[in-house]
């Protein structure tokens, strides 16, 4: 495997609900979850029991050819976020991709895309473009599409009647976990409603539920006229949907394309999440669980720590020490989180994660800022 990625220094072996096990037959209580993809946790039964079903059904059939797994999927969906057109891919990068490409076909004649500093929206060209960190950027500047990254108080009047877009995460993941106020969203909508700018809404980390709500957008109030999921749609296997007002118009003629997009493995396994959704409350108890960890964070007594941010289950600690050391620590004492920015820890649990859970991450991750205060 490429180097890209760094090394944890484990290989997981096993996992099941919130915990993961290791080759060493170590467990960690996982609030990494891929990145965040493992939204349901591990092994989830209703996920295993829909992909064991449809293993037993072609896997993938082509784009062009229908589907009935698609049609249950499309209809749940449609009941949830009504006439919306969907575009299947496979990943949260894709999804980005796809509305990039539809934003600026559907303003043709607008030369200007606007995002946020801080901002993350993938890696591919199209995507990397939309992305604000330098550091990704650099390599490959010459190639990228001419984007503005504005801050975000500033990104109101920033829209105009040349903008064909303005591209927004309800909260930004990457960029150290910053939720958008809701005044700031509403200005946002009004800017776009106003001059006609397509509103893109990035929820490949803070949607399906993981935020308090299906969709994070709704908290914060941003009314998008092009949504992206992705990471946690399937439990983790990989799918991405990009999700528009029918109203809008479409892509043109092969205007864009996916091989493995709404194919119906991974679709059978979104379906059963999305029944999960509503059957377990899992929004609902994202919102409770995220209050609850918050205020265990809160209770923290450490000099380390500058500010506490998050909804639902996506949380950050903004610290005035670097995070990849804390991170490691609490590795090393069983608890798996990640980093978003040079000085904040993140924490993704997944849905199943229960009181106990909360309450031991917040535990080690107290016990780990000791270790770096010595």
């Amino acid at each position: 495997m490429s180097g890209i990625y760094g090394s944890r220094g484990i290989s997981i072996a096993s996992g099941k609900g919130a915990t993961v096990g290791d080759s060493e037959g170590r467990e960690y209580l996982d609030f990494y979850c891929g990145s965040g993809a493992a939204l349901f946790g591990h092994a989830h039964p209703a996920l295993k029991q829909a992909l064991v079903e449809a293993a037993e059904l072609p896997w993938t059939i082509g784009p062009g050819m229908g589907s009935d797994v698609r049609d249950r999927f499309k209809a749940r969906l449609n009941a949830i976020l009504p006439d919306r057109s969907v575009f299947y891919c496979n990943s949260g990068t894709e999804a980005i991709e796809a509305a990039l490409k539809l934003a600026t076909s559907l303003r043709p004649g607008k030369k200007k895309v606007l995002a946020l500093r801080r901002a993350f929206h993938g890696r591919t060209i199209g995507s990397l473009s939309l992305t604000f960190n330098p550091q990704y950027r650099k390599e490959w500047a010459h190639l990228l599409p001419p984007v503005q990254h504005v801050k975000p108080e500033e990104l109101p009047g920033a829209v105009d009647g040349d903008t064909a877009a303005v591209f927004v995460e309800p909260v930004q993941g990457e960029g150290g976990v910053h939720p958008l106020a809701p005044s700031l969203g509403e200005a946002i909508t009004e800017a776009c409603r106003t001059t006609g700018a397509l509103l893109v809404s990035d929820e490949i980390q803070s949607g399906w539920g993981r935020c308090g709500a299906f969709s994070a957008s709704s908290l914060v109030g941003l009314e998008p006229d092009i949504l992206c999921f992705a990471k946690g749609v399937a439990g983790g296997i990989p799918i991405g949907l990009t999700l528009w007002k029918k109203e809008l118009g479409d892509f043109s003629a092969s205007g864009h394309g996916s091989t493995y997009g709404g194919n119906p493995l991974s679709l059978a396994v979104a379906n059963a999440s999305l029944k999960l959704l509503e059957d377990e409350g899992y929004p609902e108890k994202a919102k409770s669980n995220g209050e609850f960890f918050r205020k265990l964070l809160s209770g923290i007594d450490s000099p380390s720590i500058s500010e506490i941010r998050g909804m639902g289950l996506l949380n950050g600690v903004e610290l005035t020490v670097k995070a990849v050391p804390v991170v490691k620590r609490m590795q090393e004492m069983g608890v798996l989180a990640l980093p978003a920015g040079p000085s904040v820890v993140r924490f993704l649990p997944p849905f199943p994660a229960v009181e106990e859970d909360f309450r031991k991450a917040a535990s080690v991750f107290a016990e780990a800022l000791k270790e770096e205060g010595r």
